[in-house]
């Protein structure tokens, strides 16, 4: 006789808890883990083929001649637009620019002497021609005087504000420059009248005439070219941002071609980046890129190579792939396009992954 079944004792929740935990638990969470592990790894810290840096452009606002920046109209960080003002230089020495006018006026003067001219009305005309572009001349001397004592008035009236001169030094400076704006007004109408009446005569067309006439045209020809020297000269924005660097002060004297302003546009016009040696692949135009930024939420762009270098150049440290060094290294440089979902500043830098195997476009 074979006794009846007895129950199965029941275990307690704990006690099923705790096989669980102990049995299943650690596999289930290093799975859980594994695969976030490879889900951001894909997506933030994916190892990429190389460093790639936004450019966009910039340009250097520079003196044509030497000179004295009289005024600068910007500041640093400053927003311009192409065509703004940004500065105005003056000339360096009126006073030695105006010998050019001094040499014209000599050479008019030998011309005179060297004609052997009769008291005839052709003569005279000449002669009131010369004479005419004699107080031209002594008109383009008191404009370079004006400027130079327009510019030391300016830096009184500083220098007075900072009470670095006296009140009587500043006053000299003004009566200085009023006295020489005063001769300017006068002389400049009296020639102006004059070339008003030369207008109203014309001398008779013979051989005498035509050489005065020539003597004349070179003569007139070197006051323009003296004007334009004393002529300040204006210098605007070439393209549209922001100013990155001054390199010139006002009051600072220039010479011809060196940068005052450098501005630098806020806009991303490419992202170059260097493939290192060896070079591991050929790359082309037209095939893809993945473009990754490093902000704080890391965004994903596709981009095309858009430019090939033709040869290996150096790099800067910043442009080499994470874990390599800062020495510098040679590279051939390649022009990617700026994916549209990526908000890029110039100078910022991004993650690059070419894909060689296949083609824009499909």
């Amino acid at each position: 006789m074979n006794p009846d079944p007895l129950p199965p004792i029941p275990s307690p929740a704990a006690h099923h808890w705790r096989q669980f935990r102990v049995n299943v638990l650690p596999h289930v969470t290093f799975v859980v883990v594994l695969l976030a592990v490879i889900w951001l790894w894909g997506r933030n810290l994916a190892s990429p083929l190389l460093t790639g840096q936004a450019e966009g452009l910039e340009a250097d606002v520079a003196s044509p001649k030497a000179g004295r920046i009289s005024q600068l109209k910007v500041v640093l960080y400053q927003d311009v637009k192409a065509g703004d003002l940004i500065a105005i230089v003056d000339a360096l020495d009126p006073l030695i620019l105006s010998n050019t006018v001094n040499l014209a006026q000599a050479e008019m003067n030998a011309i005179r002497a060297d004609g052997g001219f009769r008291p005839t009305d052709k003569v005279r005309y000449a002669e009131f021609e010369f004479e005419w572009l004699n107080l031209r001349s002594e008109l383009a001397a008191l404009k370079s005087q004006l400027t130079f004592a327009e510019l030391e008035l300016q830096r009184a009236m500083k220098l007075l504000e900072d009470k670095l001169i006296s009140q009587s030094e500043f006053d000299q400076s003004n009566t200085t420059f009023k006295v020489v704006q005063q001769t300017y007004t006068e002389k400049q109408a009296v020639v102006a009248e004059m070339e008003k009446q030369l207008k109203e005569y014309n001398p008779t067309n013979s051989e005498q005439s035509k050489y005065v006439n020539a003597a004349l045209a070179v003569a007139e020809a070197k006051f323009h070219v003296a004007e334009a020297q004393l002529a300040p000269v204006k210098l605007l924005a070439p393209i549209s941002g922001r100013v990155r660097t001054l390199s010139k002060l006002a009051g600072a004297t220039v010479s011809t071609g060196d940068p005052i302003v450098t501005i630098s546009s806020q806009e991303v016009s490419h992202i170059v980046g260097f493939l290192n040696q060896p070079l591991r692949l050929e790359p082309r135009v037209g095939e893809k890129v993945t473009v990754r930024s490093r902000s704080r939420q890391r965004v994903v762009g596709a981009a095309i190579i858009t430019q090939v270098g033709p040869r290996v150049e150096m790099f800067d440290s910043p442009l080499r792939t994470r874990g390599m060094g800062t020495s510098q290294q040679r590279g051939l440089p390649i022009f990617i396009s700026v994916p549209p979902n990526l908000n890029l500043l110039p100078g910022e830098l991004v993650d690059l992954t070419l894909d060689t195997k296949t083609p824009a476009g499909t």
